[in-house]
């Protein structure tokens, strides 16, 4: 890195960038950014990048002298633009580079021939793993990642293992000849070599037991941030229904985390020590012993194989069940204020009692099968150790073939022996569990993502706003269709009102626009370019939607205004606030953008949250607007002041759709177009649509009202 100097600017500029646009990273440390004010902080790039890594919470930086699109956001260093972040490529396979100053575009081989520049992902390590493709796969993967840390844990349980025959031969030794031989200081020897070892095997099974949990928290970390970001990239039309139901099933695969880690110990170190013992009790005693613990170990395995089938069927349904229960739990809470508003408790109380009721007896009756191997396991194992003792005594009385010691070392070793088949019903349990997650996870993974099939997302340079839709056709699941379209096209820069009756598919059609939805059959360009072609994240920055239903996140006010917006200062976002009506929110609350949201954006009102919502949207600056009854829930003056700043900010050469039941709003639109559960029976000028209309009421149609043309005088 050829700079001497780290412009505090330019990483104040991205320490911001990162908080706004990328979630993992937004708890940067206000310590750093006042370090960055000083003025000693940019004589230093390493150490201050350095710092700034560290106020991410990243690993420190690793450089290269070329960005990599699997390991995009890069920052970087570029002699001439400075310190920035490389967030993408464009169709031409120029890399995207955003700083303080601007966006700009970098031809890869203007990097190649200069040693200046370089660059280093910033984002944690588990969001540049690939992308798996099924959910039994990343557990894989997981496991052979972390294969390490669970081959030490095999190793440590051989050991412990190896040390807990140190009893058995302990007591073989003292009943067979320090006790007829009185040898003390033998018994002294003895005792505290056992007792060494019992204190080693302790300190052994510690040492598992940390290793185990270091590598279950590895494994936790990575795999949980996978299935995040798999469960964030699901295109939103497939994207399932039943938040509380998903979260559950989402949650449960703890338990495949945990059975990968018990079956991992007990196949690789517990059930093979069986065999061991097996050998040891063998060649103290013969076969005749030998054969009695393994008789009664196929035993209780077949009564645990003979269980099994029951606990999954089970464990299935009572993990079904669960996720309904949390499910209904999750809509009760949130919907609480309505519930009270309609007297409906009592339904929402019969369904959680009958829910609830479900869930007992699933759980009773899996934990009635699961006790009933564990029982008979137990009575298996008594039952073996009774057995090995007659034998044993047997052979001690008539052949003087067996030792007393030997006889209560075998004892020892067939409890030993058993040990794993008794642990096989929790593990039949867990499997069981751990099965049906897996299961329910392999159905979340097999949805198709954001840019499905696409194997090079297009990235172009800009979005100039040209749609074209033909023979366009969507329905949602179990309902006739909702949008059928045979033609449509929006030129760039033209501003586009959709009007029509409730149902009629105003919001779905704005939906496929943003690429959030794809449609069952028929073409959706943009530019020219297949909607689902292009790069989610592009459209995401270039492509503004503003959503009927402003849902807000947890946090400040100033995060839902920031969020996914980059590049904007403190003036600016103020500027904005105050024109569009924020301000006044600010003011009324004494943290002022600091204001804290609850989940959903509770504790304001629906206006409140559609403006926070729309000033976002102004901040953002996108190059497409789409904007879905953006004033509905506000009063007449606020109303008023922000379709000024929308007539202001949405350029000449800027598209506009807007979808609304206001007249007022129409004052932005040049263009209306009439959708109707038939398609679009009206398109044009807003003066030709009135007509129109006009026409259809003289004739009595049905799609006469509903129209805010006819109300207003908006067409003149």
């Amino acid at each position: 890195m050829n700079s001497s100097q780290a412009s505090s600017l330019d990483l104040r500029w991205i320490a911001q960038r990162c908080k706004s646009a990328y979630p993992s990273l937004r708890r940067v440390r206000e310590s750093f950014l006042t370090t960055l004010a000083s003025p000693e902080s940019g004589h230093d790039a390493h150490g201050t990048v350095a710092a700034l890594f560290d106020a991410l919470g990243l690993r420190a930086p690793v450089w290269g002298p070329q960005p990599q699109s699997q390991l995009l956001p890069m920052l970087g260093y570029v002699p001439g633009l400075g310190w920035g972040v490389v967030d993408g490529i464009t169709s031409h396979g120029e890399w995207r580079f955003e700083s303080a100053h601007g966006r700009q575009t970098i031809a890869p081989a203007s990097l190649q021939n200069d040693g200046s520049p370089r660059f280093a992902s910033i984002l944690p390590q588990a969001d540049v793993q690939p992308v798996t493709s099924g959910a039994e796969t990343l557990f894989r993967a997981a496991l052979s990642k972390h294969r390490f840390l669970f081959a030490i844990a095999a190793a440590a349980a051989l050991c412990a293992n190896l040390l807990a025959l140190a009893g058995s031969l302990y007591s073989m030794q003292v009943y067979d000849r320090v006790i007829p031989n009185q040898g003390i200081s033998t018994l002294v020897v003895l005792t505290v070599g056992a007792v060494l070892a019992g204190l080693i095997e302790l300190f052994v099974k510690l040492a598992r037991s940390r290793l185990l949990e270091e590598a279950i928290k590895r494994m936790d970390l990575s795999v949980s941030q996978d299935i995040f970001e798999r469960i964030t990239s699901i295109r939103m039309d497939q994207f399932p229904s039943g938040v509380g139901n998903l979260s559950a099933q989402l949650r449960s695969y703890e338990s495949i985390r945990a059975f990968l880690a018990s079956a991992t110990m007990y196949f690789a170190a517990d059930a093979p020590f069986a065999l061991l013992f097996l050998l040891v009790i063998f060649a103290i005693a013969g076969l005749e012993v030998a054969m009695v613990p393994l008789v009664f170990a196929a035993i209780a395995f077949f009564v645990g194989m003979f269980y099994r089938s029951r606990i999954v069927m089970h464990a299935a349904r009572g993990i079904s069940v669960a996720n309904r229960k949390f499910g209904l739990l999750v809509e009760t809470v949130e919907n609480a204020e309505c519930l009270k508003a309609y007297g409906g408790r009592w339904r929402q109380s019969a369904l959680w009692r009958n829910i609830n009721t479900a869930s007992v007896e699933e759980d009773a009756r899996l934990r009635h099968h699961s006790e009933h191997v564990a029982y008979l396991a137990a009575s298996i194992q008594q039952a073996s150790y009774i057995a090995i003792v007659g034998v044993g005594a047997y052979m001690a009385s008539t052949s003087g073939r067996l030792t007393v010691g030997s006889l209560i070392a075998c004892s020892i070793l067939s409890g030993r022996v058993l040990a794993p088949i008794a642990s096989l019903p929790g593990l039949i349990v867990q499997w069981a569990h751990a099965r049906t997650s897996l299961d329910n996870l392999e159905k979340i993974f097999q949805l198709e993502q954001d840019n499905h099939g696409v194997e090079q997302p297009l990235t172009p340079e800009r979005i100039r706003g040209a749609y074209d839709l033909a023979d366009l056709r969507f329905t949602y699941p179990g309902r006739p269709d909702t949008l059928n379209i045979r033609r449509l096209s929006i030129q760039s820069g033209e501003k586009v009102a959709i009007i029509g009756p409730i149902g009629a598919g105003k919001t779905t059609l704005l939906k496929i626009l943003a690429g959030l939805y794809r449609p069952q059959s028929g073409k959706a360009t943009l530019d020219g370019l297949d909607i689902q072609q292009i790069e989610r994240n592009l459209l995401s920055e270039r492509v503004g939607f503003c959503p009927q239903q402003a849902k807000l996140f947890a946090g400040s006010l100033r995060d839902n205004l920031l969020l996914g917006v980059s590049a904007v200062d403190e003036a600016q976002l103020l500027d904005v606030c105050r024109r569009t009506g924020v301000a006044e929110v600010i003011a009324h609350h004494p943290k002022g953008l600091d204001l804290p949201i609850v989940e959903g954006g509770e504790g304001l009102s629906g206006g409140q949250r559609q403006l926070v919502a729309l000033t976002r949207l102004i901040l953002s600056n996108p190059d497409v607007w789409l904007l879905d009854e953006p004033t509905a829930l506000m009063d007449e003056q606020t109303e008023t002041r922000c379709l000024a700043v929308l007539r202001e900010r949405i350029g000449r050469d800027t598209t506009l759709v807007l979808v609304t039941h206001k007249p007022v709003a129409l004052g932005l639109a040049d263009r209306v177009i009439v959708l109707t559960d038939k398609g679009i029976i009206a398109d044009g000028h807003k003066a030709e649509v009135a007509q129109r209309l006009q026409q259809l009421a003289r004739s009595g149609s049905e799609f006469s009202g509903a129209i805010p043309l006819r109300q207003s005088g908006a067409a003149a």
